[in-house]
């Protein structure tokens, strides 16, 4: 096990020694199989050990996880009752089945997502967990209980139609090499040096896969970094990399300890926050760069103030150092972080790219909100009319608009002016004309709403009545909570134009965020900025990185705080964010933030406290800076004490900004925000279990952990 370091080399370490194998010990190409997580990566490895090998005649077997599990089942799963020419489903063809299963079970679509059900089932699967092993008995109440009972219906429907899901290309291989002796000896034998990248991203499943091929030669060499391990979300398992030890006797540890990439003060930070999770492989990352410039601290008065900030920086970094924006990277932890910070690079007209997702006005549900209030205000806006007369779902459908369509086009009206006619005609059907004049009695009220002006009441209203949120919040994905955290950034948004704009209405408000979310080609010859979460840069690398938003309930997130696996996580994600930056590196955070469509006084973060102070150069934003300094800020020297503000507020109250609690109906939870005081405090928990719900403290009956 080759346990590397972040910046270690480790892209090297498995083509390195596949031609190591090749060239130095005779071993045939046909016996060596490497396995990576994406086509890309694997695209890249198998080009790298061509260009390593001289004569390369044949070469090893190279793939992804899955791409290997589907050529091994079109050869084998007719052992298995399925044909080899079974069908691999995607994501719509699962939707359509698992509704069609929880029709068969008795399960209200109403009441239980089918998406929701499916990422249950998903992750049954990730753990490799039959039918058999989930009994619905072994839940008491929820969507994971009514998952366990979709899921046999589901598996049978599957193979009524000889076919698979994507995360069934490796139960069923796995499943394949337990019950069929003579394939798993065959593949046992034949694969006699098995390498596998990224090895703490595998998921319980993968692991079996992987023990099952190597069971005959044991020549098994896995490469990863458990301080990287940050997608226990979509079913990595970190303990498979802390006990592969244990679970391989004959291992051979070796630590990949020499950083290439970073200063030494920033090695010194990240090393810092990650050594204070318990569980981890202990390694001592050194190097041999310079000491580097310290790390800059900015603690900023709000979140305009963190980005007005960070554009000057960047600009003064551009223009006086010669670094790229292409150099550059703002790292954050949730999506909706990026809207400010978005603003503010256009208004000094800094070129820059959200990677991993689209800016913030070109997000569906932005333009889907948005949408509906164009409508609103301009119903002869057909282009908006038809992106949103079916979103949510309401049974309107292409063919019913298209006659509508037909029918305005005949008559030389609008499309709202013919769907208002609709309920008077006879050449729709009573079930769609009843539809549509649903769908025009809900958008006249909401064209009332707006009588009084721009305001995020009125943004409520759309959200509500149309169905918009409640269709977010019915199905309970990473994404839809993602989606529903850009929604509540919208809030944000209308309340800054409403602060900045006090005259501007509504119009004026869609009229900014179409020039906002307009492509016009700015001056690309600095570089392109890219932003993204810290999800997303795991693998890359900047001489400049500003990660924003170092604060308990952003970085770690709250819905974090109350479970230890997943605050270790969040550690990790800071570990991976911090050691991205090559040269410079600057975190931030804010005395009051306004996310979500409120404004929070979060605490800053405790990995912050966990950075030695003297590698640290503290800086905060003041009304009247004492001394001149660009950016406007007055800075600390690095080795002056910590400031107050990196230090948790006093607080009489046992309820400060995240206190752990526990409550007898909702579980483990942290406090993300409080108002009042003694008998009338109130506070807003996020809870693991229910989410976000504010509670008298009187009568909640709360214990403080």
């Amino acid at each position: 096990m080759v346990v590397a370091g972040a910046g270690s080399g480790k892209t090297r370490v498995i083509t390195s020694r596949i031609a190591y194998l090749i060239q130095e010990c005779g071993v045939s190409p046909a016996h060596i199989l490497a396995i990576t997580f994406t086509n890309k990566a694997a695209s890249e490895m198998r080009e790298r050990v061509h260009r390593m090998l001289d004569h390369p005649e044949s070469s090893p077997w190279i793939s992804t996880f899955h791409s290997f599990c589907l050529r091994v089942l079109r050869r084998h799963i007719d052992s298995l009752g399925f044909s080899t020419d079974f069908a691999v489903f995607d994501g719509q063809d699962q939707l359509t089945l698992i509704k069609q299963c929880m029709k068969q079970a008795k399960v209200n679509e109403e009441a239980f997502s089918p998406k929701t059900i499916l990422n249950h089932i998903s992750g049954f699967k990730n753990d490799f967990q039959l039918p058999q092993d989930v009994p619905a008995s072994s839940f008491s109440y929820g969507n994971k209980m009514k998952a366990a009972e979709v899921y046999p219906v589901y598996q049978s429907e599957l193979k009524k139609n000889n076919a698979l899901d994507f995360d069934d290309l490796l139960v069923t291989t796995v499943r394949l090499l337990k019950e069929n002796a003579e394939v798993s000896q065959q593949y046992a034998e034949r694969f006699r040096y098995i390498l596998v990248d990224e090895f703490q991203d595998t998921n319980r499943t993968q692991y079996h896969l992987i023990r099952l091929l190597s069971r005959i030669h044991s020549n098994l060499c896995v490469v990863g970094d458990d301080d990287q391990s940050i997608y226990r979300w979509r079913g990595a398992n970190i303990e498979n990399i802390l006990n592969f030890e244990k679970d391989f006797p004959d291992t051979t540890l070796i630590k990949l300890e020499e950083n290439y990439r970073s200063t030494q003060t920033i090695l010194k930070a990240a090393e810092a926050v990650v050594k204070e999770n318990v569980h981890r492989k202990g390694k001592n990352l050194w190097t041999q760069n310079e000491s580097g410039a310290p790390i800059t601290y900015y603690r900023a008065e709000d979140e305009t103030d963190e980005a007005v900030s960070l554009c000057e920086r960047a600009l003064h970094w551009n223009r006086e150092e010669g670094y790229s924006f292409n150099d550059m990277a703002i790292l954050y932890r949730t999506n909706a972080q990026s809207r400010v910070v978005e603003e503010e690079l256009r208004r000094r007209n800094i070129p820059y790219k959200v990677i991993g997702g689209l800016k913030f006005y070109e997000r569906k549900e932005i333009k889907d909100t948005l949408a509906y209030m164009r409508v609103v205000l301009n119903p002869a806006d057909s282009v908006s009319l038809q992106r949103i007369i079916n979103v949510p779902a309401r049974g309107i459908g292409k063919t019913t608009l298209e006659k509508v369509k037909v029918h305005c086009a005949d008559l030389g009206i609008s499309l709202w002016e013919g769907l208002k006619r609709v309920p008077g005609e006879n050449w729709t059907t009573t079930a769609a004309s009843k539809k549509i004049a649903q769908f025009v009695t809900m958008m006249e009220t909401l064209k009332d709403k707006i009588q009084e002006g721009p305001s995020v009441e009125f943004l409520s209203e759309v959200l509500e009545k149309t169905g918009y949120l409640a269709m977010l919040q019915k199905d309970k994905t990473v994404e839809n909570k993602s989606r529903l955290e850009n929604l509540k950034e919208l809030y944000s948004a209308v309340e800054q134009f409403i602060e900045t704009d006090q005259n501007g209405d509504f119009k004026d408000f869609l009229d900014t965020a179409t020039l906002a979310s307009d492509s016009d080609k700015l001056d690309d010859s600095r570089g392109v900025l890219p932003l993204m979460t810290l999800h997303t840069c795991k693998g890359l690398e900047f001489q400049v990185v500003f990660i924003i938003g170092m604060e308990n309930g952003l970085l770690p997130h709250s819905s974090s705080m109350a479970d230890q696996a997943e605050f270790e996580e969040e550690r990790r994600l800071c570990y991976v964010g911090l050691t991205r930056a090559k040269k410079k590196l600057v975190v931030s955070n804010a005395r009051r933030r306004r996310i979500y469509g409120s404004t929070y006084n979060y605490q800053p973060s405790e990995f912050l406290l966990s950075i030695p102070p003297n590698v640290l150069e503290k800086e905060m934003s003041v009304s009247t800076p004492t001394v001149p300094s660009y950016a406007g800020v007055h800075t600390q020297p690095s080795n002056s004490p910590a400031p107050a503000f990196m230090k948790p507020k006093q607080d009489d109250s046992p309820y400060s900004i995240g206190t752990k609690v526990v409550h007898p109906k909702f579980g483990k939870g942290v406090v993300v925000n409080k108002e009042g005081e003694d008998d009338d405090l109130k506070v807003v928990v996020f809870f693991q279990m229910a989410g976000k719900k504010k509670l008298a403290v009187k009568l909640a009956k709360m214990i403080v952990l």
